[in-house]
């Protein structure tokens, strides 16, 4: 198993670690501020030791995660993070019963369905899982969409892990014409990408694989037109 360490912006980072199991990168983010690291998605219990490197190569550790937010409860988003024994720990209400976390009690299940969390704006889109959702981070104008919009299984831009990635968005384009978001998913996959639409974001963070940067916008008006022209369609 084998992983990549990048910033993304100043003070966002993404580690990518490679599973060779899912044939997949899978991404977990830290926010470095001066109050503490926030850490968005872990990874897998077996991620861990990849976790605690990256946190020592910009010479932090995980004492020093002060919150861990996840955008859905998958194990490749959450079990990792039980190495963050002083961190509150958020996820959303919805995935509480579901959560493959061996400790769901560490939880706080109070992000909200459409609003403001600390320097977030959170918002449940509840495409990928009942509980998904994707965070804005503010000050540094970074989205994260966990699973709702991502790259899994698919090989890395030629720019690398952060890049405009011209190919992935091609690729999630025709995924998307040639029906790979079922009928019955397509309204609330529309709903959330006008939701990521209203950010002025200038990278886009995802669950697996190439971190998005440049103009998004113009990536999300087409998977929408693609998108309602295959719901009006069916």
């Amino acid at each position: 198993m084998n992983y990549i360490f990048e910033n993304v912006t100043k003070n966002v980072f993404v580690l990518a670690v490679w599973d060779s199991s899912w044939n997949s990168y899978n991404n977990c983010y830290f926010i470095v501020e001066d109050h503490g690291v926030t850490v968005i998605d872990s990874g897998k219990l077996q991620h861990a030791k990849y976790v605690e490197d990256a946190l020592h190569s910009i010479g932090k550790s995980v004492d020093d995660v002060a919150l861990f937010i996840a955008t859905h409860g998958h194990e490749d988003h959450v079990q990792a993070a039980t190495l963050f024994s002083n961190a509150k720990k958020f996820i959303h209400l919805n995935e509480k019963e579901m959560i493959e976390y061996p400790d769901p009690e560490q939880f706080h299940y109070e992000l909200p369905d459409q609003g403001i969390f600390r320097d977030f704006d959170c918002q449940l889109v509840g495409y990928h899982t009942p509980g998904s959702v994707i965070f804005y981070h503010r000050p540094t104008q970074v989205l994260f969409t966990g699973d709702f919009l991502c790259f899994f299984g698919d090989p890395l831009s030629a720019g690398g892990l952060v890049s405009e990635g011209k190919e992935l968005r091609e690729a999630w384009l025709d995924y998307l014409k040639d029906g790979g978001v079922a009928k019955e998913h397509l309204p609330a996959f529309l709903e959330g990408l006008k939701t990521i639409q209203s950010f002025e974001s200038i990278a886009m963070c995802t669950g697996h694989g190439g971190v998005l940067v440049g103009d998004s916008k113009e990536f999300v008006s087409e998977l929408l037109m693609v998108g309602t022209e295959k719901w009006i369609q069916q």
